[in-house]
């Protein structure tokens, strides 16, 4: 349907149809109508209809299962009100960067860069890409120590990302209290935090986070009173799930994307090791530095539900223990 079908379900504001509509396109490959949904669904405000959630549902449909030209013009619109996830993680999820390099000019801005990072993360080498302009900075390939991020499934409906499972967990022994770490400004402590800033600030979400002199165990208790249950995690198992709270938007917050949650992961191994000073901080000193950590995800004895990122980490060089506990759910009053 298009032409005088398409404008007889912008005059009559009818949302369903335009679904609808959404669905025949794709069905039929019809990228020209996709489009027209897109564009003119959006400007019915002027006539009083709200009609972007079927402007935003057109602009997803092509990201994810256009051609790569029409994908990436719905890209470069950027014009979602609200989305299941950024168009330029939905494009990464269903396109090569050889196919969409072409269509995202060096005069694209950020949005190019953001693109790149997204396939990085997901394990494409793109090593000598020009960027230009590179707000997160990031090395265009994956280190040795970094996880291979599966990311999520974005399908045409819903983005399926759910919680990593913990693994087995065991009782830890009573500690004694640790004192606090005393340092004014921790960026460690600042960076765990702001993993899940989203959850707490755009949805239910509710976040506590200590620094201790002390071991993992005490920061834990810091936090819930006891040590928990502990699991030891490897540092690529540990750094993922930071990638995974950094790209999440939680219960209802807007989603960030693998490329941002990447970042958020470097950013907060690089704060906890000392190497935050100058951005990036050099891939081989950060992969050492960070092997030298030991990262456990713990409960406080009750298995954790909805969305949530319960993990502890300690420097034992330097005698300083971090913990953090993040939490979001659908609905806060279940």
């Amino acid at each position: 349907m298009s032409g005088p079908g398409l404008d007889r379900l912008l005059g009559n504001g009818d949302l369903d149809g335009l679904l609808r509509l959404v669905d025949e396109a794709c069905d039929g490959c019809a990228w020209d109508d996709l489009e027209q949904v897109a564009l003119r669904a959006r400007k019915a405000h002027d006539r009083g209809y709200q009609l972007w959630p079927a402007a935003d549902h057109a602009e997803h449909r092509l990201a994810l299962e256009a051609p790569a030209d029409r994908a990436a013009a719905a890209v470069l619109r950027d014009a979602p009100t609200f989305g299941l996830a950024p168009l330029a993680e939905v494009v990464a999820s269903t396109h090569r960067w050889v196919d969409l390099e072409p269509h995202f000019p060096i005069d694209a801005g950020p949005v190019r860069s953001v693109v790149a990072h997204e396939r990085v993360a997901r394990g494409e080498d793109l090593t000598g890409t020009d960027l230009a302009e590179d707000p997160l900075g990031l090395p265009l390939t994956l280190a040795p120590w970094e996880p291979r991020l599966e990311g999520p499934a974005i399908g045409a409906y819903s983005v399926e990302d759910p919680v990593p499972a913990p693994g087995p967990t065991r009782t830890v022994d009573a500690v004694d209290d640790a004192p606090p770490a005393g340092l004014d400004g921790d960026p460690g402590l600042a960076a765990l935090g702001d993993l899940t800033a989203v959850w707490a600030e755009q949805s239910n979400g509710l976040r506590r986070a200590a620094a201790v002199r002390g071991t993992a165990a005490q920061a834990v208790a810091s936090l819930s009173g006891h040590p928990g249950r502990h699991h030891r995690l490897p540092v690529d198992e540990a750094l993922g799930l930071l990638a995974w709270a950094g790209a999440s938007g939680g219960a209802h917050g807007r989603r960030r994307g693998m490329a941002r949650g990447r970042f958020e992961a470097w950013w907060c191994a690089a704060a906890l090791t000392g190497l935050d000073e100058a951005w990036p901080p050099d891939g081989e000193d950060l992969g050492g530095a960070v092997a030298e950590l030991r990262w456990w995800r713990w409960d406080d004895g009750t298995p954790p539900t909805g969305w949530h990122l319960l993990i502890a980490v300690e420097d034992p060089a330097d005698g300083l223990a971090w913990a953090l506990d993040a939490r979001d759910v659908a609905d806060r009053t279940s």
